[in-house]
């Protein structure tokens, strides 16, 4: 702070010599030295302000702390945008939401996405792994990033309430927000972070009427129930941030539209999600993978990445659907939860569980057993059924490697147990060599690749129509692999996918296979983001781009592959379902004609 300034003495020599006039302009001097300290004072009064409402938290009190005439509107534009009625994308105080995705009228012609690829494929011998995303934008392609309406808003990392933690205006930006909110003492202020999503389609071509019939009560819409994994845990700032002590898993169900978008109950308005805590209500009925009765002192994170599926019951008692997350599965039920539902209903007296949600209210899921394992440390399987010369469905399978050679052991989730522990899996394997690559990438230059050597399964499977080099069609299964590049410091945590064939029948062998690519962000400026609830669709996962050999590319260093299914109504596209950066999920229709395109030899 500045010292006041005082006026010279009548002594002054300054003063005797400037006489009358002299002391005017003193005075003068010292009215302009007043103004300016109070112009500082002022100044100084406004930073120290700012300073508060910007690095101090509030009291949580109503109204924040001492600063909320300042209001959201200039900390939070996007939230005054939306109370006015603008084009914000997240959940309001009042609980209301959500966006609905409008799908284009003015798409591509058909046709357009493949012949694009099929140019491309040919331009030239070394092949950009973001060919196939960019074709898929250029060509408008129908894509939807989902947020689950029943996460509260204290969970966002954009909560339009007041919190009592500060919240930087670039929230989905702030890399230190972001470490300091996964790590909240209270579970309840945790950001959660949605992603690696997958989809059941209700077809009655491969699920119980039944179960159709429940979940379409509430809604003639119902086309899809989707599977997601919520964590607090995400790498939205780009891998290698560690994972906090906090950490912890949610599985997220949806009823969907056939144009994806979250189902509301026709009668009361609700929507129809559900996110819960499969390992905290696993860890309460007291259930160990070990069988052991020794409980650990919380719940450990077994399950994750969960994968819901139809099986063909043969017995009354089975659900119809399983769920398997990671190497545990068991088989479940989904229902609309009914008005009189016990929500302290558990399964003490009998294995049945009845799962709490931690959040919504529409859904409920329940278990006739506990999980059983299928492999110690398994993971990325996926069933499938064998397919017969008339399209009928054959006995069914766990495919626990897509390639290298192709892996995969019978069983049959129509009884129970799902498994039987007293005999080891019996692995299957091609027998014919595999094809090469339909096309070459960076990957394959230089002495070794910067991938590991074996592909690992994302998705699997649906029936495609192959002509094989003779003219001849037949039918045949389609999934996808990944790899990631080896832990070297320049190329560690870059993840890219392939498309890959097989015969319906065993021993499936491997009839043709794609070069790698990769998958595309939602697009920050598209209709797509602008029609979702997720904040994350434009925040920092969207800097954190694929990166091999030095070269980097239009798509996210880390793009997983959880999910593909055929369109309700629309044998002849697929959706496929990703995760974005470990941070939001995404959900795209593609032609089968383009995936089949990709693996033709050129």
């Amino acid at each position: 702070m500045r010292p006041a300034l005082t006026s010279p003495s009548p002594s002054a020599p300054t003063a005797r010599r400037g006489g009358g006039r002299g002391r005017v302009a003193l005075n003068r001097l010292e009215s302009a030295a007043v103004s300016i300290f109070a112009v500082l004072l002022t100044a100084n009064l406004v930073a120290l302000s700012v300073h508060v409402w910007l690095f101090l938290p509030d009291d949580g009190s109503p109204g924040g702390g001492g600063l909320a005439i300042l209001g959201p509107s200039l900390y939070f534009p996007d939230v005054a945008a939306n109370e006015k009625g603008g084009a914000a994308n997240v959940k309001r105080s009042d609980g209301s939401c959500c966006k609905k995705r409008v799908r284009p009228v003015d798409g591509a012609p058909q046709g357009a996405a493949s012949e694009s690829l099929r140019e491309a494929l040919s331009k030239d011998d070394v092949i950009r792994y973001d060919v196939v995303p960019n074709i898929l934008e250029e060509t408008r392609g129908y894509g939807v990033v989902h947020q689950l309406p029943s996460i509260p808003n204290r969970r966002r990392m954009i909560p339009t309430e007041d919190s009592k933690y500060y919240v930087p205006s670039d929230a989905v930006h702030n890399l230190t927000y972001f470490l300091e909110a996964r790590a909240r003492p209270d579970e309840e202020d945790r950001p959660l972070f949605i992603y690696n999503p997958m989809l059941l389609p209700l077809d009655d071509r491969v699920i119980d009427r039944a179960i159709i019939s429940e979940l379409s009560s509430v809604s003639a819409d119902v086309a899809y129930v989707g599977v997601y994994r919520l964590s607090n845990f995400a790498n939205c700032h780009g891998p290698g941030r560690g994972v906090p002590d906090t950490y912890q898993n949610y599985l997220g169900l949806a009823l969907l539209d056939r144009d994806l978008n979250i189902v509301r109950d026709a009668t009361t308005g609700e929507y129809l999600d559900a996110v819960i805590d499969l390992n905290q209500h696993m860890w309460e009925v007291g259930w160990s993978p070990t069988g052991g009765k020794r409980r650990p002192k919380k719940p450990k994170q077994y399950m994750q990445d969960c994968q819901l599926f139809a099986v063909e019951s043969k017995q009354h008692e089975m659900a119809g659907m399983v769920l398997l997350c990671n190497e545990y599965a068991m088989p479940v039920s989904l229902e609309r939860r009914r008005a009189d539902h016990n929500p302290n209903a558990n399964s003490e007296g009998g294995e049945q569980i009845y799962f709490k949600n931690t959040y919504g209210s529409g859904l409920q899921l329940t278990a006739p057993h506990k999980p059983i394992m299928i492999q110690y440390g398994g993971k990325n399987m996926h069933y499938f059924a064998a397919v017969g010369s008339n399209g009928e469905h054959g006995p069914t399978f766990l495919e626990m490697w897509p390639g290298g050679p192709h892996e995969v052991t019978r069983v049959d989730f129509s009884r129970h147990p799902l498994i039987d522990r007293s005999h080891e899996l019996e692995m299957m394997k091609a027998t014919k060599p595999e094809p090469e690559a339909s096309y070459t990438t960076i990957d394959n230059e230089g002495k070794q690749s910067p991938l590991i050597d074996r592909d690992s399964g994302s998705a699997c499977c649906v029936p495609i129509q192959w002509k094989g080099s003779d003219g001849t069609e037949r039918n045949l299964l389609l999934g996808f692999s990944h790899r990631k590049t080896r832990r070297t410091p320049k190329d560690k945590y870059n993840y890219v996918s392939r498309v890959y064939a097989f015969e319906p029948t065993p021993p499936f062998d491997i009839v043709a296979r794609s070069g790698f690519f990769c998958l595309g962000f939602a697009g920050d400026s598209s209709e797509e983001a602008r029609q979702s609830d997720n904040e994350q669709v434009h925040g920092a996962a969207n800097d954190y781009k694929l990166k091999i050999r030095e070269e980097e590319f239009e798509c996210p260093r880390i793009h997983f592959v959880t999910g593909i299914a055929e369109k309700m109504g629309d044998p002849n596209t697929v959706i496929v379902s990703y995760g974005v950066n470990d941070c939001y999920p995404r959900m795209i229709e593609v032609p089968k004609e383009f995936l089949v395109g990709m693996m033709e030899p050129r």
